[in-house]
Parts: C-alpha cells; structure tokens; sequence
C-alpha cells in the first residue's frame, strides 16, 4: 500500500474531496479492495453525489462490506469496513438515491477499478450476486440508528408541544379571522416539530423492516 492507501485503509483516514480519479469512473465494472482486491460495488449502483468522493447506492452484497457504528464524531456514524480485509473505505448515509435512499461514499484511494472488459468472469460473478443479493442487503447497525431516532423524536415533542401550550390545543383557530403573516410564524415549531417526527418514524421503519423492502 502507498503512504495514502495505508492512511485511509488502515488508519481510518479520509483523503480529501474531489482528489480521486474513481470519481470520474463513467465505464462498466468492478470497484474493488485497494487492500486486498475483493469486489466491493459493482458500476451500476455509482452515482454523482457532488460530494467529492465516489459514491454508490449499494455494494454488491453482504460478503462485500461490514457496517459498523463510528462515534468518531460523536453523534455515531455508520461506517462501511471492507469485508475481507477490514479495510476502512468510509461511511454510509440516508441521503442517496432510490432504490436504497442510502449514500455509500468512499474513499477513492481505498479502491480500485477494473472494467468488464479486462475481468469477463469477474463481471458475470459480480452481476449475478448483486442481482441475487438485492440493492438493500445489507441492515444497519441497531445502534447508529437508535442515537438519531432518539434525537429526532425528543425535538418533535418538544416543538409541538411549544405549540400547543401556546396556543391551548386549538391551533388552527390562529385562521379564523384569516391567515396573516403572524399567524403563519406562529406555525412554524408545528412544522418543525412535523418534519422531526416524520424523521423518527422512517428511523424506527429501518429499525423494524429489512432494507429491502
């Protein structure tokens, strides 16, 4: 391994955006192990995050990577480990596109990349697994779930109920006499409290359903 290679892979590093040539990857094939050469995401579920750092939607399966809890940065992190080797590659998030909704974003430098056409083989085994395998095989951890879900459903409570002690439960009575700009304002902690319980509840969905449905 280079310098970089080791610093991110064994270290736990992270390289800096927008440095990696992966990131500019438009062909057909397989992202493997920098470490040690296992297949980790097939081409197909890459996308462009406009992070800086390559990003997938799905590994290939649940021999590819590991997800472990990271409280690196306190709040905890899930991050994605290689499954062979445990190599660090990065972290995975809720913000990617569907089928999955996640963002596995790696570090290039943790990786490389080898076209269907130089590996026939290697191309046909990786497809057939992630066809077999589903674009959400892999659960998250219970625990970097449950911290967030916590969080989200504390701030929920405490914002509708800012609302309701300040308006005795009737709320929507602010519209009787019609909808003016103070009136509005005074909805904005029920629309916040709203969007963090929405949050709470698609976190306890993850928690009771498997990612793949």
């Amino acid at each position: 391994l280079g310098p970089e290679q080791y610093y991110v892979l064994r270290e736990e590093g992270t390289e800096r955006p927008w440095t990696s040539p992966l990131n500019d990857v438009k062909e057909d094939g397989v992202f493997r192990c920098a470490g040690c050469g296992s297949p980790l995401f097939p081409s197909s579920s890459k996308f462009e995050s406009g992070s800086g750092w390559p990003s997938f939607y799905a590994p290939i399966d649940a021999d590819s990577v590991d997800l472990t809890v990271d409280y690196k940065m306190v709040l905890p992190r899930t991050e994605v480990t290689c499954k062979s080797c445990g190599g660090h590659l990065g972290h995975v998030f809720d913000d990617g596109p569907q089928p999955t909704g996640k963002r596995y974003c790696m570090n290039g430098v943790a990786m490389d990349f080898v076209t269907n056409a130089e590996d026939p083989e290697l191309a046909q085994s990786i497809s057939q697994r992630f066809e077999r395998a589903g674009p959400g095989a892999i659960q998250e951890p219970i625990m970097a779930v449950l911290p967030g879900l916590a969080l989200d459903a504390i701030i929920s409570v405490l914002f509708i109920t800012s609302f309701i002690s300040k308006n005795g439960g009737n709320g929507f009575e602010l519209f009787a006499n019609g909808a003016g700009i103070g009136q509005l304002l005074q909805l904005i902690p029920l629309g916040i409290g709203a969007f963090y319980g929405v949050s709470a509840l698609k976190k306890a969905v993850r928690l009771v359903l498997p990612s793949n449905e």
